[in-house]
């Protein structure tokens, strides 16, 4: 199990790292007002959003919106929200 969830961090990072140079309203084919509403919500209950995330990622349903939230927490705390939306 702990080598499942190792390779699964892992991944969550490469594709995080990949994803953060492609904009959200653009990967998810929303508009930036969307957009900003998805990172106020990310900003708010992230920790909730993150273990969600994770566990569907282990399921094999969400490894990629792990990855999404995941940039979006770190764009938030370095760039900050408006930032982050435009992304």
């Amino acid at each position: 199990m702990k080598k499942k969830m190792s390779y699964l961090i892992i991944s969550s990072l490469a594709i995080a790292m990949i994803a953060s140079s492609i904009g959200l309203a653009s990967t998810l084919g929303i508009s930036s007002y969307a957009a900003k509403k998805v990172i106020d919500i990310i900003d708010a209950v992230s920790t909730v959003a993150t273990i969600i995330s994770l566990a569907t990622a282990v399921i094999g349903a969400g490894a990629i919106s792990a990855a999404i939230v995941a940039t979006a927490k770190k764009m938030i705390k370095k760039y900050g929200k408006k930032y982050a939306a435009a992304w």
